[in-house]
């Protein structure tokens, strides 16, 4: 009986888990660039009931063993600002310099930022420099620029194994050894005065939420029926 109470207490509190990610997603429904992510579950280890009988095993409940980003493209939505760009190819991002050096990012929300230099370059904000294709920060004069000619600065970048990236938040991914160094898109498809929507599937998040909803009142429900039997076993003493 204590095996069924905390296998459900392991349940209840990974299927939280699982509800915590559906959560996030919901809630970024509305961020520009971002990416869905997906929990998968797994079974925990498996023991003998009895010594004498080998078949006879229980397992130990399950775990969330890992979050999967989504990397489904997202509806092109116009802004009509000069300094919104979007690159619609699924495996293509926009590089960002950060203070853990270049990272990759599907929203193209820029902005012109001054430098200690004087001078003024496209920036994503709160974050750091766009690069270009070589790594470099890109200059811009803010009395006069052409959004063309700053799309045209903008490096876009791939890899060989994107679902190898890893989320860092502010929309943003980092490379990895899984996921490979980085490629310059030679003629990257870039869009002036547009955005990436979010790919969140607000349909798809709510049946998420339900199943995980499910699981969770059934764990604690297996809790409590747990904690009543072994309240009337030791009532019969």
């Amino acid at each position: 009986m204590i095996t069924s109470f905390y296998t459900g207490a392991t349940g209840a509190i990974q299927s939280q888990r699982g509800l915590d990610v559906a959560a996030n997603n919901i809630a970024n429904m509305s961020t520009n660039g971002y990416k869905a992510q997906r929990v998968t579950f797994e079974d925990l280890l498996y023991t003998n009931m009895r010594a004498d009988n080998q078949e006879l095993k229980a397992g130990h409940g399950a775990k969330l063993s890992k979050t999967d980003v989504l990397h489904t493209g997202g509806a092109p939505r116009a802004t009509g600002r000069d300094l919104d760009f979007a690159v619609f190819d699924a495996r293509s991002f926009f590089g960002v310099m950060t203070e853990e050096g270049i990272q990759y990012t599907k929203n193209g929300n820029f902005s012109l930022s001054q430098q200690a230099d004087g001078k003024f370059y496209l920036a994503y904000a709160g974050v750091g420099n766009v690069v270009d294709a070589a790594g470099n920060p890109i200059e811009v004069d803010p009395n006069q620029y052409d959004q063309r000619e700053i799309a045209s600065k903008i490096g876009v970048f791939t890899f060989a194994n994107i679902d190898g990236l890893t989320p860092n938040g502010s929309c943003l991914f980092s490379a990895t050894a899984t996921s490979g160094n980085p490629t310059v898109v030679a003629q990257p498809q870039i869009q002036t005065g547009y955005l990436e929507s979010s790919a969140v599937d607000i349909a798809d998040e709510m049946v998420e939420v339900i199943q995980l909803q499910k699981a969770f009142q059934l764990n604690t429900r297996m809790v409590q029926i747990s904690d009543e039997i072994m309240q009337t076993v030791n009532n019969l003493r």
